[in-house]
């Protein structure tokens, strides 16, 4: 991982993505991008898995720069795609180049906050505080990526369509497989928290519902008790008659 590339990352993200977009130092912005991502992302996760603590920390650690990568992998050549259909066709290495610097650049603001959350998550944040907390992180971690890769683009006609449809692409398939390799924090009702869950619908499922509730509508018709929402347990519906299991589908 080049020092000297990471400080470019950090100081002149726009120097970045003119060489991503000029197809210099590629090799170099990438492999330099892959450590960052790698470093960042797995700390990151790794603190989040500290609000369970004890295997999650690994489990996370492992999981969130998974999810990135997987992320990156199936969107950038619909990036690829994407430029040569809008006419700003662009060689493969340098479409690669640009998503790793935007996913590289955000990954070490999400090394940035790590310490923050840690910190808060220590002196004893709940889970779904935790759970905005990080989710605020990965919004400021994205929005550092867009700046990399809207100036990667370039200016000119087909610009700002070409960015609109990828970062649909990325946020679509990026959801699917954070979805697919959740849980990081780990609910605090759980005895076990296991590497992944089952399955239990799509992310798209998973926005639908999170909206209907917070709209007030329960598909279920039994919205969670007060206490057991503000300390992370899934509401009596899903523990059972008993309240002391797990939720249905994660036994």
């Amino acid at each position: 991982m080049s020092a000297a590339v990471i400080s470019r990352l950090l100081r002149a993200p726009s120097d970045i993505a003119a060489s991503c977009r000029e197809d210099r130092d590629t090799r170099a912005i990438a492999l330099a991008s892959l450590g960052a991502i790698a470093l960042g992302s797995a700390v990151f996760g790794g603190v989040i898995g500290s609000f369970r603590g004890g295997e999650q920390i690994l489990y996370a650690a492992i999981k969130v720069p998974l999810a990135m990568l997987i992320t990156l992998a199936l969107s950038a050549p619909a990036l690829h795609a994407l430029a040569a259909v809008l006419g700003r066709p662009r060689p493969m290495r340098s479409v690669i180049a640009l998503a790793l610097a935007s996913a590289g650049r955000s990954s070490l603001v999400l090394l940035a906050f790590a310490p923050v959350l840690w910190l808060l998550i220590d002196l004893g944040l709940g889970y779904h505080a935790s759970s905005v907390v990080a989710w605020l992180a990965y919004a400021v971690a994205g929005l550092a990526a867009l700046g990399v890769l809207v100036r990667g683009i370039g200016a000119g006609p087909g610009r700002v369509l070409t960015a609109i449809a990828f970062m649909a692409v990325f946020f679509a398939v990026g959801g699917q497989a954070a979805w697919i390799l959740r849980p990081y924090l780990g609910r605090p009702s759980e005895k076990t928290v296991p590497f992944l869950r089952a399955r239990e619908g799509s992310f798209s499922d998973a926005l639908v519902r999170s909206f209907r509730s917070a709209l007030g509508i329960y598909d279920d018709g039994c919205p969670p008790h007060a206490d057991d929402y503000r300390y992370g347990y899934p509401s009596p519906h899903e523990e059972g008659a008993a309240g002391d299991g797990p939720a249905e589908g994660e036994r």
